[in-house]
């Protein structure tokens, strides 16, 4: 009766990490365009490194990101992107090497969700934020 119980309560629960926000820019994930594009407009480019089933990630989307200084505060400095750790979406880096997600999290060295990491004009990492906050 009890694995009943569980295995109902596991259904029932949405694992996966929840959309970003509407002020988050669609993106071909090369990541050499998306710099220049928000160098264009005299901002930086921030990504959002999530995983499906993070608890944190989707706190930080339903919570953080809707909140209404963030909203206010981060398109008009940053443009921002989404990838997934796990993910099998092609990302182009800025020497042109093609790689999977979970290959650009590595590179990045992103070992814990959600990771944001802020690229200046030149592609190199101005900031990063470990976990939730």
């Amino acid at each position: 009766m009890r694995w009943l119980v569980l295995v109902s309560l596991l259904l029932g629960l949405d694992g996966h990490a929840q959309e970003p926000p509407a002020w988050f820019a669609p993106s071909f994930l090369d990541i050499r365009e998306d710099v220049a594009e928000a160098a264009k407009d005299a901002r930086r480019l921030m990504v959002y490194f999530h995983q499906d089933g993070c608890p944190y990630c989707k706190r930080l989307v339903e919570v953080n990101f809707r909140d209404a200084r963030v909203v206010e505060k981060m398109p008009p400095h940053f443009m921002a992107i989404d990838t997934n750790i796990f993910g099998d979406r092609e990302v182009t880096w800025t020497d042109v090497r093609r790689m999977t997600e979970k290959q650009f999290a590595a590179l990045h060295k992103v070992q814990f969700t959600p990771t944001l990491v802020f690229f200046d004009d030149n592609a190199e990492i101005a900031h990063r934020i470990n976990g939730y906050l």
